[in-house]
Formats: structure tokens, sequence, C-alpha cells
């Protein structure tokens, strides 16, 4: 008997659309801004894409949404509450460097202001094109992920190369089948831990780059129990 699922987490569309944006116009110095150490902080280009952002890998985690142009950041544990310097490169050429202080609080959204328009990104998946509205990208990935759950366990997966388990401190998500559908990879992993008492779970502590959306069976977890994590790729 499958268990319910709580929540769906489409990476990134929705998850700071009701935040107020700090605005920053772009310009050929470093600008400095502020970011949550314990929150995704979205970073977005106004009028532009975000391409690529480069810094110290060990310092960040970076996801990028490659249909909205937003990118998503989180100090490491390692880097703490160290300033983090960055280089932000947009779709159409412009670069922006940033100095971000990482203090305790909410997550906080940085907008970059450019008069450069964008370039029109590629579909993510056929069916819907560069230009379809926000809606229809969130339907169309939940109906997938609906089918994607409700596939029976016993169903027999693709075999697949290169698939790694996935770490959130002393959480293991690991992997247990994979299947294409409808345009996207979807991988089933198995959540579990071996330390006691009773943690929180959040989409968001195995999220990597090139996910589309992730879904988990559970909100919280025990050492004698488990949890499922559905994860949507583009393929």
């Amino acid at each position: 008997m499958k268990q319910p699922i709580n929540r769906l987490l489409i990476l990134f569309v929705c998850l700071f659309s009701s935040s107020q944006a700090e605005q920053f116009r772009m310009e050929d110095k470093v600008i400095k801004a502020k970011i949550s150490y314990q929150n995704l902080n979205r970073i977005s280009v106004k009028g532009d894409k975000i391409d690529s952002i480069l810094g110290i890998d060990s310092a960040f985690h970076a996801e990028k949404n490659d249909k909205t142009g937003e990118a998503f950041i989180r100090p490491t544990e390692d880097n703490g509450y160290t300033s983090i310097s960055l280089s932000v490169t947009t779709m159409s050429g412009k670069t922006q460097d940033l100095l971000l202080e990482v203090v305790d609080g909410d997550a906080n959204s940085i907008e970059l202001v450019s008069d450069t328009s964008a370039v029109s990104p590629d579909s993510l998946f056929g069916g819907i094109g560069a230009e379809a509205n926000t809606n229809d990208y969130e339907e169309a990935i939940s109906c997938v992920m609906k089918k994607f759950i409700n596939l029976p366990t016993s169903q027999q997966g693709l075999e697949f190369t290169g698939v790694t388990d996935r770490f959130h401190s002393h959480l293991k998500a690991t992997f247990e089948s994979g299947y294409y559908m409808d345009g996207f990879l979807c991988l089933r992993f198995r959540v579990t831990t071996d330390k006691e008492g009773v943690f929180r779970l959040d989409e968001r502590m195995f999220s990597k780059e090139g996910d589309v959306a992730l879904s988990l069976s559970d909100l919280a977890l025990g050492k004698n129990r488990k949890a499922t994590l559905y994860v949507l790729r583009k393929s």
C-alpha cells in the first residue's frame, strides 16, 4: 500500500513567489548583499536569465532553473558563516560579482536589474515550449510526478549507470529504481537514518543540479523507519 505524498517540490518555480526581492542594478563593481545560512536563497536577473554561477565549490550549493533563469544557493556546512564571493553570468553575456554575507534568518531573494533582454531558453521537455506559462509548467510536472508515484512498487525499473545515492548529514537516500516517463528520468530512492530520534525531512535536503521536481512520502523519519524520495530529472 502506497503512503500518501505530502507535497511536491518543483525546482524552483514557486518557492519564493510571495517574497519581496531586494533589487540591485548590475554594474562594474562588487554588489554586497545578505543570504540566509539555513535556507535556500534566490538570485534572479530582471530582463535576463542566469546562465552560470562561479565561485568556490566548497562554499555553497547552487541549483539553476533553466525554465525561469533563476538560481538558488545555500552556504555549505564547511563554509559556515564566512562571506561568499561569486560571479553571476547571464544568458546575454553580462557578469556581476557578488559578496554575500551569511546570516541567520529567513531566505533572501536578490534581484539583479539588467537592461539586456534574455535569450529564450530551449523547451524543458516535449509538449511545453519556452513560451509556456508557469501554471502550464507546474501542472505538467505535477501530472508526471503523480503517474510516477502511482507506479506499482513491484514494477521493475530500468537499469541505470551513474546514478548515485544522495546524502544530507546523517540521512541517506539509497537509489532503488528508475524509469523514463513523458520526457523525464524518474528516480526512486529509499531514505533512512542510523541515528536515534525523529528528524524532519525536506525535499531540498536531497536536491541536485538537473532535478526538476522532488516529492517525499513522509516529512519525518526515525531510525527504524524509511521514507520514499521521488525525483524527476530532465532526460
